[in-house]
This record gives structure tokens, C-alpha cells and sequence, in this order.
């Protein structure tokens, strides 16, 4: 060792590194799936599916390969798929090693034959430190230890900035272009795994113009058009004009010449092959070395690219993923262009007003909203052996007026559009004179003036804005320039990026998800100077907000990484600028690009990571700059590695801190949630998801572990597409097709788009109009019977949907315009009729015979909204045909909309963790409990349940695996709720006993799911429990509340959702209590804790009032209106005082005015 080189000490030390880095991943991975994407990507590397657009297609390759380590058992598919992020992870820190110890020596000037043993040991310790500390950093290891694209794209990142050096190294070898044409053969596969592995590809460009050329101003200006210019090139042109030419040909061959489906993209390949070898040819003859780098370049990077063929070859064998189904040419580019996801403006387009105003889009003379077409929609015609045009891709024009440049608040969604009012205000607005329909009217005018008062006082709400869109009143400004610029400098950058390239490298406050609160998810330096002027007093946060995802590493990684960055811009410009290339493009430039809105559904910190590892490399330089600056005052090689040692102290810190919360090798959560809900499923059931969370896990689980095959899984947003219903009209396993009569015909693209559907007032005025324009009253005579009848069943509702009549086309024109009417259907009521088959509901085990005597014989449904889209059609569509031989489940997690479920939500039996549709009325319950429960089915349903490990209370869970604690507790409290009204509570306490040993109530203590469980134990006689834990949770509740009253107005302001939160919590901890009363036949004993509970309110709102009447009353005046941090508790527990006392409220309220008028006038 001690004659070693410094070659081989820098390769031991990056196989050490290296192991260190697999040894932590392997130790904390996850030994099934997780939440989110994990569950889809481990299935499709499993199965070789295929997962949503643009797709993972070598990820999926080489996981097919060490998915055969599992050697056959479906328990071990998931581990073994982690096990390769692990790995893939673990190959990023040794790439990550030798770039470091490379730019190292490029700043010392040195090669490895010519360096010095103190700048061998400067060097070795800045990779082993800058190394390191990205190997503990928070959003990498979070990738590591599970089953996602992440961990591999990571990989090829620093796979491809790592080969750029090993080019450097040989640059003036004979054969050195082998590293460039090997590179780009790397960047061809990499978009396998995931499209931003590409922007590594500027660090590539920029380093080799370092080596080559000489730094000039124009030489360097030169070199980043070029840059550019390559980029663009690769990922907007090669990479596209390749799938669209596959595509057109495709088109061409088989609608034109009249040849099979995939002979054009056949012939296209041909074509291509045949290019690239005249190009290779070519430029072989030439005999210059840089053409024929270049276009063996080009060629190796399709080549790698060729991995895509996985995908249509997969999507051919419809397997039971197949999201997208791409399986020709043109499918494959609309899947490359991520079609489905839409598109969004970013240098110039229109603002989120544009959707708030009523002439935002601009429209056609008859009403529809103008477009311009930028592109066909094919489909293939297995019937006819063609491609069928079915549509037009097309954009909105919108007007001028909402057009402008650098727009950053763009988004339509009605959920987002909320927050970006709440940060920059509500957008002015004036009168809309131009339309003469509301110009002279009166009422229209008092309208505004209304609307203009709420502006004025700050109480205008979105919804303000769509009323008065409806009737055309007025007129929105658009937001800003300035306003634009700024939401991207301090929101989009600062609060997606910026703060979690903090959460890495100074410290991060918790796990929990952030909205702009002081106590959610900020960064934090462990300094409490610092930390308690950003977000106020850290100690004095509730303890629920500092738990082992807590982490302060006191800014000293951030602290080298500045040091690191700021060493190499003073000494080594160019590669310095090639770093900061791939910091800001794969930060800043996806910030820019993606348009984050806010807030995202998760944190997005995994989306940033190659700016992490860019940031990791300056780390390393960081300490390479503080032994350049002690190499005078410190000579002794002793002293050189004691200093390294202290340097390792850093990532070693960050280390120890972040292990427990990354360490997900006990976490069962994913996994025992799709498997308790799978088995709590009737046989060959249908069960309706909704989101990633409901639906992964449970996919995963089917695919991997062969575990309940019989059930048919129903994702209800995407039976929204053409292609996903056809999947779900095909057997899967053991899952027969869902019961349907449509045809691909009544629901492709371009058919049956929106379906409207008319009450009595539309045909009363459908046949007015027609009558003032002398038609007879025989036209539509069919018709006519709807101005009458109200109903249909759901299988004439369904029958109508096929029709085809030139009288129906005219109504439809009626409805939607001239123009694309053929795209539109309608249904003439908006009641229907589901007759009952209680025989076959009883055969098929939807209910019991002793529940069929409770079961109607036909539901009636009121269709509350006003169009329904292909997945409400296809619901009906199986409503009308299923006639009760099968179950039919829907998660809980899309049970809050009742248009998720067909509006059928009175029609439940609760299933714990989904609702069972039943021929059984169950109306909701006055705290919002739908459905009804049987008392045997669910307590043997909770027994066999997998509780996710939650009873270990060392093992960390975060957010996302703790939201199904609801779902938990809510299926043991109904339980025991059930069964005592059997008169058996010697179950119910076994039940609710076993539920909080299993999810602890010290550790896990939310109000919202606990409250249930305090119910359910007093009302099974266990009355002193169930009141212990409703004063445990009280104090809680005013122990957080009372935070965030103490906090300063700044912060107040973005912890106004927390607390409004407290006083509904608060209500219901007192409502269970008073229930469970109540429930028992102890009135006044509900009566006595509600008004104990009251006084509680009484004795914070007197003290309130006493600080009133010492502050004088022009002070009082001031404070008066904070009198709302106590009367919100009041305003929740009324509504549970009117089961008692029905004047309280009133009473209340006037005393609570006196009280305040005699201390402020």
C-alpha cells in the first residue's frame, strides 16, 4: 500500500466508497414496494409492462434481468428490484469518486504519474468527502432504496460526466474518440431510463471545448451556441424526427399503398439503417477523424436508443399494463411527446386569467371556442387494416389580451388557481361593456358593484370570478410581468429548488409537506440564530413537527460546496462553467420548463437530483480548496490526513442523522395496504381506484405475488381513454372482462367526447325555440315524451347513447354548435334506473340473505352533474349490464366525490378500505359515515388486515404512509361500533385494542382518525379509556393551536390553514364523545361533556376579553377582530348543541357581541 499509485489508490478508494455507499442502501431498502410510482415501475420490470408515457423501456430491461435473482418467488420481486436502485445508487458515488478526484487534479494541473503525495492526499479526501455527502443527502438516498427510474437516471448522469473525463485523460491518445462515441451511446440508453439524463450533455460539450481550445470571449460564446445548438439537436430533432418519420411512414404504407399494419415503420427502419451506413461510409471516406466521430456518435446513440423497440413489442402483447398503448409508430410519438399530459406555455402564452375571464379563449360565431389545429389523431381499425383519422390535435387561441410574455401562472386547474390568488392577490377586473346581453342590464351592473365591494375588502374568491364568467359581466387582468418574474424567482425556484437543495446540504426541518408554513418541511441550518428569524422558535413547535426527519448539519456541507464553487470558478473557469451547466439545467431549466405550480401533489425534490450531485462535485473541490489553502501553514502528512478525517466528520454527520428516517427496511406500509384491501374484496369483484396510491400497490401486489387475480382493477381516471377501457373489456388472469355493451366504436377518441344531459327546462326550451322559429309540433315528435318523463333505466340510457338519427344530430347541434358536433352526444334525463337481482346479489355475495330482506327493488340515481365523460359513461355502461353477478368495490380514496361513484353513495356496505355497492339504502350519517357494515364481515375483515408495522415505533414512516392510518382506525372504530349493537362487545374491545397496539396511539396521535376510536370505546363500555384519550387529544389540539396564536402576523398568515384545522379537530373529539353518549342512551351525560367542553371555549374567550378591557378601548378596537381565534371553536360545536339546545347558538352569539361592543365603544 504503501508504494501504490495514485492511480490505484483513487481506484481502491472509489470501490471503497462505493461499497460503503451499497452496503447503506442495501441495509435500508425497502423490502416491497413503496407508494407513488414504485409499485407500477417494479410490476413493468417484472412483467415487462408498460408504464405511462415517455415510458422507462431499459429500466424495465435490465429489471426484467435481476428481477431472475428472485428466482421465482413473487415475495422477493420487489426486493430485488430495490436492490438495483441500490446498486444503481451505489454506482453513482463511484463515478461521482473519480469525477472528483479528476477535476481535483485538472485544478492542480497535475496527471496521475506527476502528483505530489500532498495533493494525493488533498485530492483522495475531496472525492471520499464530496462523495460521501451525497451519499447521505436526503432526496438520493430517498431514491436509492427504491424501486423508481431515479436511481438509474441518477446513474447514467454521473455515468456520462464520468466517461467526458476519462476522454480528458486520453485526449491526445490515437483512439480517444472511442470515450466521445461510447458516451453518446450511454446518452442514446439513458433515455431509457428517463429525458433528463440529456441535460448532462452541455457539461460533456463544454469540458471538451476546455481541453480543446483555448479560452477566448468568442471562442467560449462560439462554444455554447454549438452547445446549444447540440442539444437541441438531440433532444428536439434526432430523437422526434425519428419517431415521426416512423410515423408518417407508417401512415402512408398502410392507408396509402394499402399494405399490413407496421410495414411502413418496417420500411422506415430499413431507411434508417440504410442512412446510417452511407453516413458512416461517407464520412469514412473523407478521412477526417471528426466527421466520422460524429456520425458513429450519432449512430451508437440511435443504437442506444433502440432499447424503445421494448415498448410497442410489449404493447403488442396487451399486457395487463399497458398505459398508453403504444403499440404502432404513431402511438409510440404521441407516448415520446407525452401527449397525454397536455402541453403549457413557457416564453409566451397565455396567463391562468385567461380561464377566469368569459372572452379569455376567443370563439367562434356559434359560441364554440375558437382553435388551430396542429395535428391528425390516428387510430388503428383492426376491421379495416387501417389507421383511422379520428380526430385533431388542436391549441386554444386565446386573446390578446390574456397572451403575454414569460408566463408563469398559467395553470386552469381549479384547485391551483385558488393559491396563486392567495400570493399575488385577486386579479382586477372591470365592466364588460362589449357584451350587449349584461351592458344596460341592472342587475348586472349590481352584480359587479357587489363583486367589486368583495374585491376591494380582500374577500373575492375564485368562484366570484366563475359566476361572473358565466353570464359574461366582466373583464380580468392579467397578471403581470413583474408579478410572472417574480412567482418564478421566489416561488418556483426558491420553494422547488432552492430550499430542497437546502433540505440536503444545511439541514431540514421535517418530512411533513410544505406549503409555505413555518413549521412544514423548510430548511433549517441547526443554528437557532438563524433558524428561529426564518421560521420562529424551533423549540417551541409542537413535537409532532421535530421527529427523526429532523436533521441539522449546520450548513457545513453547503458551506464547502460554496467554497468548492467559487475555488474552481477563480482557478479553473471552464469546467467550472461545464458544472454549472448541469447544476442549472437540471434545476433551474426544469423549474423553468415543467412550470410547477403551486402546490404539487408530493414534494419534488427526487426531480432535482442531478443538481444535488452537481452540487456534491464542488463539495469536493470545496475541501480540495481548503488543503490549497493550508499546503504553506501545514506540511506534515500526518496532519494532511488528520485534517481529511476531520472533513469526513461532515458527510459522516449527515450519515447518522438521515439513517433512521431513510431506513425503510421495516416499513411494510404500501405493501399491507394493497394487500388488506385485496383481501377484504367479495370473489371476482371490481374495484374502482382512483389515485397513485390506490392504485400501484395494488397493481403491484396482482402482478408480482399472483395475490388476488380474481378482482378486476378499475383505475376511474384513466377509463377516461379509449385505449384503457378496451383493456378492461379483456380478461386479466383470473379477472373476467368488465360487463359492458359499448363498443370500441361508441367510445374511441372523437366519439362520445361529453355527453350532456338534459332536464325538462333544456327540452321545454329546445322545443320553444323551435316553435318561435315555425317549426311544427311534430318535428322531434320522438322526443317530445321528455318534457314529461324524468327517468330511464340505465340500459335504455345506454341503448340511447348508440342511436344514431339525423333528429338526434340536430339537438346535438343545438347543444354543442356546428362545429366537431359528431364529437358530442346527450341523454334526455338526467335520472336513471338500476333494477335489483337480489337472487344474484346473494349468489355473488354482495349481501347476505339476511340482508337481501332489506334490499330495494330498483335504485333510482340522480345524476347530479351536468355532462358525464368516457368514465362516467363506462360505469354506467357496467351498472346496466352487470345485473348483480359480480361485486362492485370503490376505493375509499375517491370516495369524497360522489360523481366518482356514480352518485350512488346512499347504496354502500363499508368494506373497510372500500365501499361494496348494495341494493341496500343507507343514509349518510350526521358526522359524514357512509354505508352500511356488518358487524361480522368487518371484524373478520380488520383481523386479517396487515397494519404496515406502525407498531414499531423505531421505524419512521412519512406523510404518505401515514394517511391510510385513517382508513385503519375508521374500519376498527366501525367495527366495534357494529358489533356492540349485536351486543357483542367483548369483540368490539378486542378489536379497537388491537388497532391501538398496532398503530400506537403515543407516536400517531391525529385527532381526525382518533376521535372515531374514542367513540367506539365508550360506546362498548370501555368509557374511562375512550374519555382519557378525548382529553390527551384535547390538550393537543390547544397545545398547537395556542402556537400558532403566539406566532408573529408573518408567520400567521401561511398558517391559516393550520389553524382552522385545530377548532374542527377540536369538534370532533367533543362530537365523538357526545355521539358515543348519546348512542348508549346517556343524553345527559353528552349533554354535561359538551358544556364542560364549552367552558373550556367560555374561559378563553373571557380571558380574551379581559386583555380587551386593559388595553383601553381604541386599542380593543383594533384587537377585536382577533375575538375569531376563539369563536371558531364556538361556530363547530354549535352545530353539535342543537341536538340538545336549539337557542344556544343565538344566545351565544348575542352575548359574545355585547361582551364586545362594551369593551371597544
Amino acid at each position: 500500500m504503501k508504494n501504490w499509485t495514485f492511480k490505484q489508490w483513487n481506484t481502491i478508494l472509489g470501490w471503497v466508497v462505493f461499497a460503503i455507499a451499497f452496503i447503506t442502501y442495501l441495509s435500508t431498502i425497502e423490502p416491497n414496494f413503496s407508494f407513488w410510482d414504485c409499485g407500477e415501475y417494479i410490476s413493468s420490470a417484472v412483467k415487462l409492462e408498460v408504464t405511462h408515457a415517455p415510458g422507462a423501456a431499459l429500466f424495465q430491461l435490465v429489471g426484467a434481468v435481476v428481477a431472475l435473482f428472485a428466482f421465482g418467488d413473487g415475495q422477493n420481486y420487489s426486493l430485488v428490484i430495490n436492490a438495483m436502485s441500490a446498486l444503481c445508487s451505489a454506482f453513482t458515488i463511484l463515478f461521482l469518486f473519480w469525477t472528483i478526484t479528476h477535476l481535483v487534479r485538472r485544478l492542480l494541473n497535475r496527471e496521475f504519474e506527476n502528483i505530489t503525495i500532498a495533493e494525493k492526499i488533498a485530492t483522495l479526501f475531496a472525492g471520499a468527502v464530496g462523495a460521501l455527502c451525497f451519499t447521505f443527502s436526503d432526496s438520493f438516498w430517498f431514491s436509492a432504496v427504491e424501486g423508481e427510474v431515479y436511481a438509474m437516471a441518477s446513474m447514467f448522469i454521473a455515468l456520462i460526466v464520468w466517461l467526458i473525463t476519462k476522454w480528458e485523460n486520453e485526449y491526445l491518445e490515437k483512439d480517444n474518440e472511442r470515450w466521445i462515441i461510447l458516451l453518446f451511446f450511454i446518452i442514446g440508453l439513458s433515455v431509457g431510463v428517463h429525458m433528463m439524463c440529456m441535460l448532462a450533455l452541455p457539461a460533456v460539450c463544454l469540458i471538451y471545448y476546455t481541453r480543446n481550445y483555448k479560452f477566448t470571449w468568442k471562442s467560449f460564446l462560439i462554444a455554447n451556441a454549438v452547445t446549444l445548438l447540440i442539444l437541441i439537436i438531440v433532444f428536439k430533432i434526432i430523437f422526434p424526427v425519428i419517431m415521426t418519420l416512423f410515423g408518417k411512414s407508417e401512415v402512408f404504407f398502410v392507408n396509402g399503398l394499402g399494405l399490413p399494419f407496421h410495414s411502413g415503420t418496417v420500411f422506415a427502419f430499413v431507411i434508417l439503417i440504410v442512412l446510417c451506413y452511407l453516413l458512416i461510409n461517407y464520412t469514412r471516406k473523407t478521412g477526417k477523424s471528426i466527421y466520422q466521430t460524429i456520425a458513429l456518435s450519432v449512430v451508437y446513440m440511435m443504437i442506444g436508443f433502440s432499447c424503445w423497440l421494448v415498448i410497442p413489442i410489449r404493447a403488442n402483447a396487451n399486457p395487463p399494463m399497458n398505459l398508453n398503448d403504444p403499440d404502432n409508430a404513431l402511438g409510440m410519438l404521441d407516448y415520446y411527446n407525452r401527449e397525454q399530459y397536455g402541453d403549457w406555455p413557457t416564453i409566451y402564452g397565455q396567463n391562468y386569467t385567461a380561464y377566469l375571464d368569459p372572452n379569455g379563449i376567443q370563439k367562434n360565431e356559434d359560441g364554440s371556442y375558437k382553435t388551430v389545429k396542429t395535428g391528425d389523431t390516428y387510430e388503428k381499425d383492426a376491421q379495416t387494416g387501417r389507421y383511422r383519422l379520428v380526430g385533431e390535435k388542436f391549441n386554444y387561441v386565446f386573446s390578446p389580451e390574456q397572451v403575454s410574455l414569460f408566463p408563469r401562472m398559467f395553470s386552469e386547474d381549479k384547485s391551483v388557481m385558488p393559491n396563486y390568488i392567495s400570493m399575488y392577490g385577486a386579479p382586477d377586473f372591470t365592466f364588460n361593456y362589449g357584451n350587449e346581453q349584461v351592458s344596460e342590464s341592472a342587475e348586472a351592473k349590481q352584480f359587479f358593484d357587489e363583486l367589486r365591494q368583495k374585491y376591494e375588502n380582500g374577500t373575492i374568491k375564485m368562484d366570484d370570478y366563475l359566476k361572473a364568467k358565466q353570464f359574461g359581466i366582466i373583464n380580468v387582468q392579467r397578471p403581470s410581468l413583474a408579478q410572472n418574474i417574480d412567482y418564478f424567482i421566489t416561488f418556483q425556484n426558491y420553494f422547488y429548488f432552492v430550499r430542497y437543495l437546502l433540505w440536503n446540504y444545511s439541514g431540514r426541518q421535517n418530512d411533513v409537506e410544505g406549503h409555505m408554513e413555518n413549521t412544514n418541511g423548510n430548511f433549517i441550518t441547526g443554528i437557532p440564530f438563524i433558524d428561529n428569524n426564518l421560521w420562529g422558535d424551533q423549540n417551541a413547535m409542537p413535537a409532532k413537527f421535530q421527529n427523526e426527519s429532523t436533521v441539522k448539519f449546520f450548513m457545513l456541507p453547503l458551506i464547502l460546496g460554496m467554497i468548492g464553487f467559487f475555488f474552481q470558478l477563480n482557478r479553473d473557469f471552464g469546467r467550472f462553467y461545464a458544472i454549472l451547466s448541469l447544476f442549472i439545467l437540471t434545476s433551474v431549466m426544469i423549474v423553468f420548463y415543467t412550470g410547477m405550480k403551486p402546490f404539487e401533489p408530493r414534494e419534488r425534490d427526487y426531480a432535482m437530483v442531478g443538481s444535488f450531485y452537481a452540487f456534491a462535485i464542488w463539495i469536493g473541490l470545496g475541501v480540495a480548496a481548503i488543503y490549497w489553502f493550508l499546503q504553506k501553514k501545514v506540511q506534515s502528512k500526518g496532519a494532511q490526513v488528520a485534517i481529511g478525517v476531520v472533513l469526513l466528520g461532515i458527510p459522516l454527520m449527515m450519515g447518522f442523522q438521515n439513517y433512521n428516517v431513510h431506513d425503510r427496511s421495516e416499513r411494510y406500509a404500501a405493501y399491507d395496504y394493497a394487500y388488506s384491501s385485496l383481501k377484504s374484496l367479495p370473489k371476482n369483484d371490481i374495484m374502482f381506484v382512483y389515485g397513485d396510491n390506490d392504485t400501484y400497490p395494488v397493481w403491484a401486489i396482482q402482478e408480482t405475488e399472483e395475490f388476488r387475480r380474481d378482482v378486476k382493477v378499475v383505475n376511474f381516471t384513466l377509463l377516461s381513454t379509449p385505449w384503457n377501457i378496451d383493456q378492461v373489456k379483456r380478461r386479466t388472469y383470473d379477472a373476467m372482462a368488465v360487463p359492458s355493451t359499448l363498443t370500441h366504436e361508441d367510445y374511441r377518441e372523437g366519439s362520445n367526447d361529453q355527453v350532456f344531459l338534459m332536464s325538462k327546462d333544456d327540452w321545454a326550451n329546445i322545443f320553444a325555440n323551435l316553435k318561435d322559429q315555425g317549426a311544427p309540433d311534430t318535428q322531434f315528435a320522438q322526443f317530445r315524451k321528455y318534457l314529461t318523463q324524468d327517468s330511464i333505466t340505465l340500459k335504455e340510457a345506454v341503448n340511447f347513447l348508440k342511436m344514431k338519427s339525423p333528429e338526434k344530430d340536430e339537438i346535438v347541434k343545438m347543444i354543442f354548435g356546428e362545429e366537431r358536433y359528431e364529437k358530442f352526444n346527450f341523454l334526455p334525463v338526467s335520472k336513471f334506473v338500476l333494477p335489483v337481482n337480489v337472487n344474484n346479489a346473494i349468489k355473488a355475495g354482495i349481501i347476505t340473505p339476511a340482508e337481501a330482506q332489506k334490499a330495494e327493488k330498483q335504485i333510482v340515481i340522480s345524476y347530479k352533474g351536468t355532462s358525464m365523460f368516457k368514465n362516467n359513461m363506462l360505469m354506467m355502461d357496467i351498472l346496466a349490464n352487470f345485473d348483480w353477478k359480480r361485486p362492485i368495490n370503490f376505493s375509499s380514496g375517491g370516495i369524497y366525490d360522489p360523481n366518482n361513484l356514480f352518485f350512488l353513495s346512499n347504496y354502500l356496505k363499508y368494506d373497510g378500505h372500500s365501499y361494496r355497492l348494495v341494493p341496500i339504502k343507507t343514509e349518510e350519517s350526521v358526522d359524514g359515515e357512509l354505508g352500511m357494515v356488518n358487524a361480522d364481515e368487518l371484524y373478520n375483515t380488520v383481523k386479517n388486515y396487515r397494519w404496515g408495522n406502525f407498531k414499531d415505533l423505531k421505524t419512521h414512516f412519512d406523510e404518505t404512509c401515514t394517511q391510510n392510518i385513517v382508513s385503519y382506525r375508521s374500519s376498527a372504530s366501525r367495527a366495534a361500533e357494529a358489533l356492540v349493537l349485536k351486543g357483542d362487545k367483548k369483540r368490539a374491545i378486542e378489536i379497537l385494542d388491537l388497532a391501538s397496539r398496532e398503530i400506537p396511539v403515543s407516536k400517531y396521535n391525529d385527532p381526525r382518525s382518533l376521535s372515531s376510536i374514542v367513540y367506539a370505546y365508550i360506546v362498548a363500555g370501555q368509557e374511562q379509556k375512550g374519555l382519557k384519550l378525548a382529553e390527551d387529544l384535547k390538550k393537543g389540539i390547544f397545545d398547537e393551536y395556542d402556537y400558532y396564536t403566539r406566532l408573529s402576523p408573518k408567520f400567521q398568515v401561511y398558517a391559516g390553514r393550520q389553524m382552522k384545522t385545530k377548532p374542527m379537530e377540536y369538534s370532533l373529539v367533543v362530537g365523538a364523545v357526545s355521539d358515543a353518549y348519546n348512542k348508549i342512551g346517556q343524553k345527559e351525560k353528552g349533554y354535561a361533556y359538551l358544556v364542560n367542553s364549552l367552558n373550556v371555549i367560555d374561559k378563553r374567550f373571557n380571558g380574551f376579553i379581559k386583555d380587551l378591557q386593559e388595553m383601553g378601548k381604541e386599542k380593543a378596537f383594533k384587537k377585536a377582530d382577533d375575538v375569531q381565534k376563539v369563536t371558531s371553536f364556538y361556530s363547530y360545536l354549535f352545530d353539535i348543541m342543537k341536538d340538545y339546545d336549539t337557542t344556544y347558538e343565538a344566545e351565544k352569539i348575542d352575548q359574545i357581541t355585547k361582551q364586545l361592543m362594551k369593551v371597544t365603544q
